[in-house]
């Protein structure tokens, strides 16, 4: 193990990055997709509140330039055949630099990127200028597109006339497909979590605190390259790993329960996700053992349908197949296609009374990504995640619509109920999509023999 962590921290292995020509690539790209002439504007994140905080660059400002200081914006000019690209960032200030460290300034941002770099407070009035006589602004937020035209409360008011179009769909789809660099970027990412739950598992027992788990993953993250968790780490055991998305993580693990460790990496800005269940006494019950073979099954069956050309709807309806019938053979509802009675006509599939999330979704510069499949079918070079999971929280039966036939229902499932309380199990792990099928790059032990049959 320790030989593995000095690998995987050498200073080498850090050397991955997005070149410049594909963020080029990716602007040309956009401005091709614009319906007519206009204004492209592209918004990056604003500076913390306070300096101390940590910064994170908006996913489009960082998809379109690579930029990761705040306050920064982009502008995408198209007039005809002509296209100018023009870069708003804070000019060097050694006062705030004592502070909050080197800024870029116009010099180093054109440097950097290759693009004219202007002052930030020169954006408004640039705006001002280039739609003076109407025209076509497109955005890229939903928080750009609010508003407009001359909504109060914001900075900058556009000019009368002005049209505001969204190319939120536009950058979606352009992001839905990773390029080489950005799937080697992910594929660091998933390494480091990857041995962040190994390390994680080495340390799970009973008496121990979520929060000993939670700090030796979010250590290894570090010690590897990442710089920070993609998302809070959920590290939730017992009655907590019933909760989908629980991250307090302050609770003292007990003999006989389920933990779920969901934990990814953000490198370089790109983002890992991957969940593991494992039981806290090193075996699992019975009980624990049959929900858990049961979303492994529904997992194997998504896999097997994952490849190019394939909607997404055809992973899910095969691992749901899987969930309901495991959830009869429990028990826990009468079978596989039994509903009750919900506000749908038709009533409410029964097993969704323990499984009420999708199955998964894309990841890259989020940790919920943009990915083909939301466009279509699922595509070469599609990056997702398929995580399955079932969770029999204790008073799932208290919450049912009153009605006769609900009535009877709690009747009938509250021994197994009973039988199955607090077990929560979810496993989740990332595909990257060949011409000839995913391939699963999380390979952390997932069997039933393998985590504690």
């Amino acid at each position: 193990m320790a030989a593995l962590l000095t690998a995987l921290a050498l200073p080498a292995s850090l050397d991955a990055q997005i070149p410049q020509e594909e963020y080029a690539t990716r602007r040309a790209s956009l401005a091709r997709m614009m319906s007519g002439d206009g204004v492209i504007l592209v918004r990056g994140a604003t500076a913390p509140a306070q300096d101390y905080m940590e910064f994170s660059q908006s996913p489009p400002l960082n998809y379109l330039a690579g930029i990761q200081e705040p306050d920064a914006s982009l502008l995408i000019v198209k007039r005809g055949s002509t296209v100018n690209e023009i870069l708003f960032v804070r000019e060097r200030n050694p006062d705030r630099e004592i502070w909050e460290g080197k800024f870029l300034g116009t010099k180093g941002a054109s440097a950097l990127t290759g693009m004219e770099a202007r002052p930030r407070e020169a954006l408004n009035g640039v705006l001002d200028s280039l739609l003076q006589r109407g025209g076509t602004l497109f955005t890229t937020s939903t928080a750009d597109m609010a508003g407009f035209p001359g909504s109060s409360g914001r900075e900058w008011t556009p000019p009368e006339g002005t049209r505001a179009q969204p190319m939120i769909a536009e950058l979606q789809r352009l992001r839905g497909t990773k390029s080489a660099a950005e799937l080697q970027l992910i594929r660091r990412a998933v390494d480091i979590t990857v041995e962040a739950h190994n390390e994680a598992r080495r340390i799970v027992a009973p008496d121990r605190y979520e929060y000993e788990v939670e700090a030796i993953i979010e250590y290894t993250f570090r010690r590897n390259g990442a710089e920070r968790p993609a998302f809070a780490s959920i590290v939730g055991s017992g009655p907590n790993s019933t909760s989908l998305h629980y991250n307090q993580n302050d609770r003292q693990m007990k003999a006989g329960e389920t933990i779920v460790i969901d934990i990814g990496a953000n490198f370089h800005g790109y983002s890992a996700d991957i969940t593991r269940t494992l039981p806290v006494s090193g075996k699992f019950t019975p009980e624990q053992s049959l929900i858990y073979q049961t979303v492994r099954n529904a997992q194997a069956a998504a896999e097997a349908e994952a490849r190019p050309g394939v909607s997404y709807t055809k992973l899910m309806a095969a691992a749901e197949s899987e969930l309901a019938a495991g959830l009869a053979r429990a028990g826990l509802i009468d079978s596989a296609n039994a509903t009750y009675d919900c506000n749908r006509p038709g009533g409410c599939p029964q097993f969704r009374l323990y499984y009420m999330h999708g199955l998964g979704h894309g990841i890259g510069l989020q940790v919920h990504d943009p990915d083909q499949f939301q466009f279509g079918t699922i595509g070469v070079n599609s990056v997702f995640t398929i995580e399955p999971g079932i969770y029999v929280r204790e008073d799932v039966l208290d919450h049912l619509p009153d009605t006769p036939g609900n009535r009877a229902l709690r009747a009938r499932l509250a021994p197994a109920v009973a039988k199955y309380a607090n077990i929560g199990v979810r496993i989740e792990d990332d595909y990257i999509v060949g011409e000839n099928g995913a391939e699963w790059i999380s390979r952390v032990p997932r069997e039933l023999s393998e985590v504690g049959g």
